[in-house]
C-alpha cells in the first residue's frame, strides 16, 4: 500500500470516528437551550391568585401544590354520607393528580370546626390542602361560590377562571379532560 492512499484511509477513519462527536454535542446544545427557554416560560409565569388568596386562609393540613395549572375546591364534610360514599376514588384520582403535577384539589371543608376536617382527613388518608369553607377570606379566593349543597366541586384554572362546577362524580373520574388536555391556561389579557 503506497503512502497516498495510506494518507487517504488514516483521513477517512479520523473524519468517521470525530463525526458522531461534533453530532452529540450539538445535540446537547440544543436539549441545553430548550431546558433553558422551558425555565424562563415557568419564570415568566405569574404567581397564581388562587395561591395567594387559599394561603391567606386559614390552613387545616396538607400541602399545597402551588405550581399546579388547575385546582378543584372541592366542598365536603365528614357527616355527609354522600361525600364519605365517594371519597376512596377521589382519593385515588389524587393521586394520579399529584403524579401528573399539573392540577391540585383544595378541600373546602363544610364541617363545624377544623378538628372535624381533621378527622374526615384522617379516616380517608387524604393528601389534599385542607382550609374551612366558612373561612372569611374564602370569599376572596378567585372562582369561589359557597354551594347550596354538597358534595360539589369547582374547578378554576391557575387564575382562578371557572372551568366547571357540579357533583364531583361527574367531575373528578374526567379531571384530566376538564383541565389538562385543554393546555396550560393563559394569563388574562391584563397580566400579558
Amino acid at each position: 500500500m503506497n503512502i497516498t492512499k495510506l494518507f487517504s484511509l488514516f483521513s477517512l477513519c479520523a473524519f468517521l470516528t470525530t463525526a458522531p462527536v461534533c453530532v452529540a454535542q450539538d445535540s446537547t446544545e440544543t436539549s441545553e437551550t430548550t431546558t433553558e427557554k422551558n425555565a424562563d416560560k415557568k419564570k415568566k409565569q405569574p404567581a397564581s391568585p388562587v395561591v395567594k388568596a387559599v394561603k391567606k386562609m386559614k390552613k387545616v393540613k396538607g400541602r399545597l401544590n402551588e405550581k399546579a395549572d388547575y385546582f378543584i375546591y372541592l366542598f365536603s364534610a365528614s357527616w355527609c354520607g354522600p361525600c364519605c360514599k365517594e371519597m376512596p376514588e377521589i382519593v385515588e384520582a389524587h393521586k394520579d393528580m399529584k403524579k401528573d403535577g399539573r392540577v391540585d384539589i383544595i378541600l373546602m371543608g363544610k364541617d363545624e370546626s377544623p378538628a372535624g376536617v381533621k378527622n374526615f382527613i384522617k379516616e380517608f388518608n387524604m393528601k389534599f390542602y385542607a382550609v374551612m369553607a366558612s373561612d372569611k377570606n374564602a370569599r376572596k379566593v378567585p372562582g369561589f361560590s359557597d354551594p347550596s349543597g354538597i358534595p360539589n366541586c369547582i374547578v378554576v384554572d391557575r387564575y382562578g377562571r371557572v372551568i366547571t362546577s357540579g357533583h364531583p362524580g361527574g367531575i373528578i373520574p374526567n379531571w384530566q379532560a376538564v383541565t389538562v388536555d385543554k393546555g396550560i391556561p393563559e394569563p388574562p389579557a391584563e397580566d400579558k
